[in-house]
């Protein structure tokens, strides 16, 4: 009988024909399950999630949750603001990512086999794995996980409703993502919440034996939480907003994180994009590991997570693309303290950035340029100081900044697209 597509992919990745892994000298190979500190990585999953695999971390993960990309054969933006002199704002939108895969569907479900067979490696047995879809392929996918993990190793189909988004009049608007929900063993770890289910026309049953409650609605039970979900997304003036394509709201990603995981857990997230499931473990007590390929997003994940109050570990895959620009930074005093080091007061003097305006949409160009001319200082997102032994992260790029350190220090500009400059560091004169 001829072999469908899935199982013809599934064969080639199981003979590692699929598995293009590369690895980095870079990565700290001494860390081991005991000992895991939460961790961002830049660089392509593959091969992070190989290297926490040979390196102790396989079967610990109790949750790993996805939000990969859809096959939805378009490009997503991030919009990041710039203000003119009269400090009027101006949205940018700038290229996020890609999901176009080449338009090619074998690719994409390949590519996507590949790394779903990482993750059920690093997933402990009594663990669960969440995969974030849409109606473009959640039913390919569906198929996959079911060869991978097992068919009866199927938990539920979450399915997300949501009021924003687009509409046509050619189908029903659609208003809901689906998140397949998988487990190693049938020993898996899940506690289902609850929730108000309100009765006929918010009336009491009065039902012996039954408890009922009230609220401004009317009269409800607590019964175990269904299989859809009403949250709403992050809108446009929300406080959570990073400005990232596909942000997932935090209500969501705490929900997730909460019902299948216990404090000091190890959680993944091996498309973290702009690092809501990250904040959700980090503020839950869990740790985590979070990795993404996409410059602008990990550098959006990295100044969230240290806003947070997060302490973890940053690592690179790759060698970072040469930048034509350039960063300058001033040290306006440095004062001895008792410990021998010292408190330094500094000002980002000038910033040039390395624009890619091939991946600004063409309409915001006009203002990207403005802001060159004007004041492009504003194109500094923040600062990363390098004391040595740690890393201090200074948001406030616009203003006098302090810090404490060493002698010997480092200091690197990230821009509002992600990309990391160097700094020239000039002392001021006494």
């Amino acid at each position: 009988m001829q072999k469908t597509v899935i199982e013809q992919i599934l064969e080639g990745i199981k003979a590692g024909r699929a598995l293009y892994v590369r690895t980095s000298e870079s990565i700290n190979s001494d860390i081991t399950a005991d000992t895991f500190t939460s961790e961002l990585c830049r660089g392509d999953n593959l091969g992070y999630m190989k290297h926490l695999s040979e390196t102790g971390y396989k079967g610990c993960f109790k949750l790993i949750y996805i939000d990969p990309p859809f096959f939805t054969r378009s490009s997503f933006n991030a919009s990041v603001v710039l203000r003119d002199t009269e400090g009027k704002k101006h949205q940018v939108h700038h290229l996020a990512y890609d999901d176009k895969f080449d338009r090619n569907l074998e690719y994409y479900i390949e590519n996507m086999t590949a790394r779903l067979l990482m993750m059920k490696d690093l997933l402990a047995d009594d663990g669960l794995m969440w995969v974030h879809l849409d109606w473009h392929s959640s039913h390919y996918i569906k198929l996959v996980m079911d060869e991978l993990m097992g068919e009866k190793n199927f938990i539920n189909e979450i399915i997300w409703c949501y009021k924003s988004g687009g509409s046509g009049k050619r189908h029903f608007a659609r208003k809901h993502d689906s998140i397949l929900v998988y487990s190693k063993t049938k020993n898996y770890q899940l506690e289902v919440p609850l929730e108000k289910s309100y009765n006929r026309d918010y009336k009491p049953y009065r039902f012996k034996g039954v408890e009922e409650y009230r609220d401004e609605v009317g009269w409800y039970t607590m019964v175990n939480m269904k299989d859809v979900w009403n949250i709403d997304m992050v809108g446009r003036t929300s406080s959570e907003r990073t400005g990232y394509a596909t942000q997932k709201p935090m209500e969501l990603m705490r929900r997730i994180v909460e019902c299948c995981t216990h404090e000091g857990d190890l959680v993944g997230d091996f498309f973290c994009g702009s690092g809501s499931l990250l904040e959700a473990a980090e503020s839950l007590g869990r740790k985590w590991s979070g990795c993404d390929s996409e410059q602008m997003a990990v550098a959006m994940t990295r100044k969230r997570l240290e806003k947070a109050g997060s302490s973890f570990s940053y690592i690179q895959l790759d060698d970072a693309e040469p930048l034509y620009g350039r960063a300058s930074v001033r040290i306006e005093s440095k004062d001895a303290l008792e410990d021998g080091r010292f408190l330094y007061k500094c000002r980002l003097t000038d910033l040039v950035p390395d624009i890619d305006t091939g991946s600004i949409q063409l309409s915001d160009r006009k203002h990207v340029d403005k802001a060159l001319e004007e004041n492009r200082l504003q194109f500094a997102d923040y600062i990363i100081v390098d004391v040595g032994s740690s890393e201090i992260i200074l948001s406030e790029s616009d203003s006098e900044m302090s810090f404490i350190g060493g002698n010997d220090i480092e200091i690197k500009i990230v821009d509002v697209f992600g990309k990391e400059y160097a700094a020239d560091i000039d002392f001021a004169s006494s």
